[in-house]
């Protein structure tokens, strides 16, 4: 349809004025046939160059005109495009996909690690410097053991010793965790990670080391900890484990102790009369805010508490050996080693506090204990090895014939 006043055509019969000069368009007829894509499109002058576009376009419309074919639709820009995801065999839990070695114990031992890095800070609690050593030296182990078990491992696991490969360093880590959380109890951010990467450790390891037939929880009873004398152990350890909750003396805010309140010294001599000082003491509160920052301490927040911990945890973990499981004789020990650790870490920080008081009654429990399984009456049916005699033949000792093998050979049984 052309305009009646400049001639030009219209890119769409449907317009009732001219796009060029604005003039009203004649009506279009009612059975006028629809124009075609090619008849669409505004006129252009010959002496334009065609676009390369317009070209394809127009030979893809006569090919559908000839089949009789329709143009598809256009896909929408808001549909969704569906993601095209490469498919590398995984088929365990999404969050865990990008975790090296696919594995929980290593994510929840890098959550561990990273609450380390918040403890450097002075306004987060820490686990104390051997808490610290442990937490990292086990990590590692543990993270090396899942990659090599994965098969991902990368080159610095071959450097890690095989003896830390072993299932029972896992078991011992969880433990170390859940035991050190008693340590950063209280109103803090740090707990809350702590514990959620030794839910993670443990929940994982407790399937794979812990639990079944062959895992390390046959090497234990812990049932048998409620029989005597297991049970003046175990009752001592939890005294002393609620006596590090309650008071052990004042310290200022800062974490110093208090000032001394000795005399002013006196004047010195020769000095002018009206230099000297006046003997005299040091009132207890000089104003109404002088007590404002001493505080109440509890014995976790005495300076490495985490060893007598330590050292209480491993004498129960020792106690709940099963009878049978073989060991070395030097392991009666331990316990005896562990008290008196406990004993002198009390002796140092002790204070006239209930505190200290009552650590001291629980550890009087677990050293009886300790000195019974020093002496190897804890059980007689233990597993240490018995002491060698002078003579351990099958046969009993005949001292004639003692002599006799002495007289021919001159060597004695």
């Amino acid at each position: 349809m052309q305009c009646p006043e400049c001639g030009e055509s219209a890119a769409d019969v449907r317009l009732m004025y001219c796009e060029q000069c604005g003039a009203k368009m004649p009506a279009r007829p009612a059975g006028a046939p629809r124009p075609s894509a090619r008849n669409s499109r505004p006129s252009r002058p010959a002496s334009e160059p065609a676009y390369a576009s317009e070209l394809m376009e127009e030979e893809e419309e006569d090919r559908r005109q000839r089949t009789g074919t329709q143009r598809p639709p256009a896909a929408s820009a808001s549909s969704p495009v569906a993601a095209v995801e490469e498919d590398d065999g995984y088929t365990g839990p999404r969050w865990l996909k990008e975790v090296p070695g696919h594995s929980q114990s290593v994510l929840g031992a890098g959550v561990v690690v990273f609450c380390l890095a918040l403890s450097i800070l002075p306004f987060f609690p820490n686990v104390g410097v051997v808490g610290s050593l442990l937490t990292l030296v086990g990590g590692v182990a543990v993270i090396a053991r899942e990659l090599r078990r994965s098969g991902d491992a990368p080159g610095w696991v071959d450097s890690v010793p095989l003896v830390l490969m072993r299932p029972e360093v896992p078991a011992a880590y969880t433990l170390l965790l859940a035991a050190l959380a008693l340590k950063l109890s209280g109103f803090n951010l740090l707990l809350p990670i702590w514990v959620v990467g030794a839910v993670l450790v443990g929940l994982d390891q407790y399937k794979q080391v812990v639990e079944g037939p062959d895992g390390v929880s046959r090497l234990f009873d812990v049932r048998s900890l409620l029989g005597f004398p297991r049970v003046l152990a175990l009752a001592g350890v939890a005294v002393c484990l609620i006596a590090l909750y309650l008071p052990w003396g004042k310290m200022m805010a800062d974490g110093s102790s208090l000032p001394a309140n000795v005399p002013v010294p006196g004047s010195v001599q020769g000095a002018p009369p009206e230099l000297r000082v006046i003997p005299s003491n040091r009132p207890d509160e000089d104003s109404l805010y002088a007590g404002g920052g001493v505080i109440t301490r509890s014995g976790w927040d005495v300076p490495a508490s985490e060893l007598p911990l330590l050292a209480l945890l491993s004498l129960l973990v020792i106690a709940a050996l099963h009878p049978e499981v073989e060991r070395p004789a030097a392991l009666r020990w331990v316990p005896l080693g562990a008290v008196s650790v406990s004993l002198l870490w009390a002796l140092a920080g002790v204070r006239l506090a209930v505190g200290p008081f009552a650590f001291l009654f629980g550890l009087g429990a677990v050293g009886f204990y300790a000195v019974r399984h020093a002496l190897a009456r804890d059980e007689p049916d233990s597993g240490f090895p018995p002491d060698e005699g002078p003579y351990d033949g099958e046969e009993p000792y005949d001292p004639e014939q003692d002599s006799e093998t002495e007289r021919d050979t001159g060597y004695s049984r």
